[in-house]
Formats: C-alpha cells, structure tokens, sequence
C-alpha cells in the first residue's frame, strides 16, 4: 500500500510541475507573440518611410511628387514640383523607367530623378524649378559633394573622358581620365569643388590613389 501511495505521489508532483511550466510560458509566449507584432508594424513603417522618401522630396522653396503612370513602357512617371510660396505648380511627364525609378535629390534649381538603364548603366533626369527649361539627362552621373550646380557624366560609353557639366550655364569640359581603374565605369571615388577647381579622387589602373586638380574657368 504504501508502495503506491508513493507511486501515485510522483505521478502527482510530476503533473503539478509541467502544469506550472506550461503557466511560465505563457508570459514568455506572449513576450514573443508582442515583438514579432512590434517588429512586423516597424518593418511596415520602414517601409513606408522608404516609399515616401522614394517618390516624395522637399527643400526649403520646393516640393516634388513622383508618381507613376500605370500601364505605360515609357514616359512612365509624371513629377510635380510645388513652390512653397504657393506662386508655381507645374507637372512633366518624364521618360523613366517603370517600377525603377525614384527622386534622388531635390533643391532650389532642379529634381534628381534616377534609374537603370541596363548592365552597369544608369541614368539621370533633371527637371528644373524653372518650368520653361527643357528636362535634361544624363548617363553614369557623378554629383559633385559639395556644389550641385555641377555634376560629372560618361557621354557614349567612353570611359575614358569624364565631362564636367555646369547646369547654370550648360557649359561642358571634358576630361581625360585614361589612367583610371578599367572596371570603375568612369566613376570617381570623390569630386569635390575648391574655388574655381573641381578636385577628382580616383585609384589609377595601377593600383595608385589620384588626386587630380580641374581648372573649370572656362565653363564658370
């Protein structure tokens, strides 16, 4: 007798112990069950915040909208830029590609917006504040870090020359960069503007950090 009565004992303690594991899992599920929720709902506003950021951009004279045309192989996004005085509010159609294309910069002479144009190829539309100027586009765009009324571009896939635009006056200078890395497809590491110098950082097809000086003179 006494026997079960001790068989019966550890049957008991035994239920009494996953009764109360079971109850310590319940706050540790409900813990889990919480952050997943919570990091579902922060992906969702990531995402979001990415979206906007994409297809929305503001300055301190300016907003610009991105917005896609459904339906359309080309000319397949139309960008509103709205001045902040509430005195200009214009739209063009700009010939982008769908589901690829997104604002990149937006300030007070022009808006960034970009896309892939195939293998390492990328394009560059310019639309400009000013609403009667035509859009503009370029390939293998390079932004100058410090002053956005430059910028360097690749024309026709030679690598070779990088050319130095001015947007305040659509003047152009081509430069000879044969020296540098084969595969960096005409990219600077750097461009920075120094007083009437555009200043080029770049590694060398020998494997060489460059530092090359630009007098832009003649297209300021």
């Amino acid at each position: 007798m006494k026997k079960y009565f001790i068989f019966f004992l550890f049957i008991f303690l035994g239920c009494q112990k996953d009764t109360n594991k079971e109850k310590s899992n319940v706050p540790t599920l409900r813990k889990e069950k919480s952050l997943k929720e919570s990091t579902k709902t922060n992906k969702i506003e990531s995402d979001n915040e990415y979206l906007e950021s994409i297809y929305n951009c503001e300055n301190n004279k300016f907003i610009s909208v991105l917005e896609e045309i459904p339906n359309r192989n080309s000319d397949a996004y139309k960008l509103t830029i709205i001045s902040k005085k509430g005195n200009s509010k214009f739209t063009k159609i700009i010939d982008t590609r769908p589901k690829m294309s997104q604002i990149h910069e937006c300030n007070n002479l022009y808006t960034e917006v970009g896309f892939p144009c195939g293998g390492p190829c990328y394009s560059r539309v310019f639309v400009f504040t000013d609403k009667n100027r035509p859009i503009e586009q370029y390939s293998y765009v390079q932004k100058v870090k410090n002053n956005s009324n430059f910028i360097a571009h690749i024309k026709n896939e030679e690598f070779e020359k990088l050319i130095i635009h001015n947007f305040t006056n659509s003047k152009e200078l081509s430069v000879n960069i044969s020296d540098a890395i084969l595969l960096n497809n005409g990219q600077m590491d750097s461009l920075i503007f120094a007083k009437d110098n555009l200043v080029l950082y770049y590694m060398s097809n020998k494997n060489k950090s460059i530092v090359k000086k630009i007098n832009l003179k003649l297209i300021l």
